[in-house]
């Protein structure tokens, strides 16, 4: 025992009695609303499971969404908007062609269900102007590399307004969604 220490008890002004030990049925109760308490907020605190059914559809949409803004950022290299035009190794352009069919192969694999689960307008936005935009411009690079140059600078403007349809809706919606694909 410590110095100074006396072991006294205490005793109950009212009754004069020591303290008592809590009957075994408070200390039960106790627990039981203890246990309650604990599951409930670590429950709401705990992050939601993607359902199951989704995995692949999530991998896809992501790996889409990269190999896209890859090769967007490979046809578009910094400084190119000071430039009146400007050319890209044959390396650069075939890592853009192979991005670009790699990611419209496949955002056309996430199912609309899952892209429904992201958000209510996220269906629309992925496929009609991230994936059919991307189409559209590429069918353009195509169309230009073939001799049909007015064709080709036609699809590439079409199909990019609608990515860029996607960019400003992404900017304005992407966060939670972000966190819900790119976070788990």
């Amino acid at each position: 025992m410590r110095k100074g220490w006396r072991g006294t008890r205490s005793k109950c002004q009212k009754c004069g009695g020591g303290l008592k030990l809590l009957s075994r049925r408070t200390i039960s109760l106790l627990l039981s609303i203890l246990i309650v308490l604990a599951s409930v907020f670590l429950g709401c605190s705990a992050k939601s499971e993607l359902p199951a059914q989704y995995t692949n559809d999530r991998d896809n949409f992501k790996k889409a969404v990269i190999l896209l803004n890859e090769a967007r950022d490979l046809s578009n290299p910094s400084g190119a908007e000071k430039q009146g035009s400007f050319e890209l190794s044959k390396e650069t352009e075939e890592k853009i062609f192979a991005n670009t069919e790699e990611g419209i192969r496949l955002g056309k694999q996430v199912s609309d269900e899952y892209l429904e689960y992201l958000h209510p307008e996220s269906r629309d936005m992925f496929k009609q102007k991230l994936i059919k935009g991307t189409e559209i411009w590429y069918e353009g690079i195509e169309d230009n590399n073939s001799g049909k140059v007015v064709t080709g600078l036609q699809k590439q403007v079409k199909g990019n307004e609608l990515v860029i349809e996607w960019i400003k809706w992404w900017d304005k919606n992407g966060k939670s969604i972000a966190d819900r694909v790119f976070g788990e």
